[in-house]
């Protein structure tokens, strides 16, 4: 799984891979050491899944359904994924944008204050 991650991936890919590693399952950690279970063949199950849900060419799966895919295909014993043409939309896409950050300088404003005197919450502003 790591050398699968340090390859190039997609949003999609970092979202199931980081729900993963928060899980303390140890049937699903026994599940992702199987030899022949990849994030990548998650996502095309979950894909898989998610087409069979589609209408009129649309679906749109929740994240708890979604990651119950994840978890059902590393404790499945035999997986039959069928490829299936679509494109994946995550809430954790990589952004192509980037934003350019505006450094502010901040107004200090020093006032002398002798003891005793009375303070005047303008005087602050």
């Amino acid at each position: 799984m790591l050398k699968e991650m340090n390859g190039s991936h997609t949003g999609a890919e970092d979202a199931i891979h980081n729900w993963l590693c928060n899980q303390d399952d140890d049937l699903l950690a026994k599940g992702i050491l199987k030899a022949d279970r990849t994030i990548n063949g998650a996502l095309n199950f979950c894909t898989q899944k998610a087409s069979e849900l589609k209408n009129e060419n649309v679906a749109m799966i929740d994240d708890t359904t979604v990651f119950s895919w994840v978890k059902e295909y590393f404790l499945l014993d035999k997986i039959d994924i069928k490829k299936v043409s679509a494109k994946v939309k995550t809430s954790s896409e990589k952004s192509e944008l980037v934003e350019k950050k505006v450094k502010k300088k901040k107004k200090t404003n020093t006032v002398s204050i002798d003891h005793g005197e009375q303070l005047s919450l303008l005087d602050f502003l």
